[in-house]
């Protein structure tokens, strides 16, 4: 069973990255406080996507469905979700326009992509975003509607294991993005490509950008590289609905979870060859992914562009910010879209500034 507690203190930053509202998130929370059923959580999110979609409002569904599956689909009402989620978003990209669903089969089963920019005739760099253990590929619609200004193809996949992505998460997995640039290179310059990972989606990108010299550029958020690792290995707590949603993605059972990690660590000598350029947002206070693994990074990685806070996206704006600075990072990379990245960045600076007047910390400069 999914922990109540913690499963309202992770999706919170999960709600703010989305950009659903304060007031939505406060008038849910204040609803389940007065439920004590284990479907509370699913049937609350879900039911404010169904009121949603009679009001013709997709996007709004897409959110409420993502946040009603979330952390995975662990039975049939968070499956509902996750497909409700999916053909949401499916009718709101019919009416933007530009964006292409690719379904790619790959190791005796497959995974899905959304697309846009992709032309045979126009080559275009690559942005390639993946996210996390409990991160779904639809949750990027607002990045993907406005790609025709961004100047690159973009896009986004699900880490192995999460959302629709059918595949089991290992070690091994860096072969699915290698893959996934081979039959991209087709219909984007992949020679030029930025990836976007989130959290251990950061960590698989981090594992590919070693291996693969398409890849131009990488910037992630809370990305496990070493330490993490370590002390899984050594038994050391992780929240139960971490532990429950890394033995989904890696269909292990929690009790070998620690044996199972034990060799995921980065190699510091490793690191060292990482010469493109990687910009990085880690927390302090993280309670997942130490501290440690992101001063790994600041020794090791030549050109690492570091910006540290408190904590990962516990406060909206601070998740604006985050998602902002990502993208700027990611076009700079690419070396396209100057005034979109130099719009991002500058209201990246404001959000962060906002937050130091506020009495929050906050690190590098955009």
């Amino acid at each position: 069973m999914i922990p109540t507690a913690e499963l309202r203190r992770f999706a919170l930053p999960h709600a703010y990255a989305q950009g659903i509202p304060g007031d939505v998130i406060h008038r849910v929370m204040q609803s389940l406080d007065e439920k004590e059923d284990e479907g509370a959580w699913t049937h609350t999110w879900s039911s404010l996507a169904m009121a949603a979609e009679t009001r013709g409002r997709d996007l709004d569904a897409v959110r409420y469905y993502a946040m009603a599956r979330f952390p995975y689909a662990d039975g049939p009402d968070r499956l509902a979700a996750q497909q409700a989620c999916v053909a949401a978003f499916d009718r709101w990209r019919k009416r933007v326009r530009g964006i292409s669903r690719l379904d790619l089969p790959y190791a005796d089963t497959g995974f899905g992509c959304w697309a846009t920019g992709l032309s045979i005739r126009n080559r275009l760099p690559l942005i390639l975003v993946v996210g996390g253990i409990a991160g779904i590929k639809e949750q990027w619609a607002p990045v993907l509607a406005e790609s025709d200004r961004l100047g690159a193809a973009v896009v986004v996949t699900e880490l192995p294991g999460a959302g629709e992505n059918s595949l089991t998460y290992g070690t091994d997995s860096v072969r699915m993005l290698t893959y996934l640039l081979d039959l991209l290179g087709r219909a984007a310059d992949t020679s030029r490509t930025c990836v976007v990972g989130l959290g251990f989606g950061g960590h698989l990108a981090l594992r590919h950008a070693l291996e693969d010299d398409r890849i131009r550029g990488l910037a992630t958020v809370g990305a496990p590289v070493r330490d993490f690792f370590v002390r899984a290995a050594d038994h050391t707590p992780l929240p139960r609905l971490v532990n429950l949603t890394l033995s989904h993605v890696m269909r292990t059972p929690v009790d070998r979870l620690p044996a199972e990690l034990a060799d995921w660590g980065m190699d510091e000598e490793r690191l060292t060859h990482l010469r493109i350029p990687v910009a990085c947002v880690a927390g302090r206070d993280d309670e997942l992914v130490p501290y440690s693994d992101a001063q790994l990074l600041e020794r090791t990685v030549p050109r690492l562009r570091l910006v540290e806070n408190d904590t990962l996206g516990g406060r909206p704006e601070q998740a604006a910010e985050t998602r902002l600075w990502l993208l700027a990072q990611a076009l700079r990379m690419a070396g396209t879209a100057g005034a979109v990245r130099r719009a991002a960045s500058a209201r990246a600076r404001v959000l962060r500034a906002r937050r130091r007047l506020n009495g929050t910390s906050a690190g590098a400069p955009a």
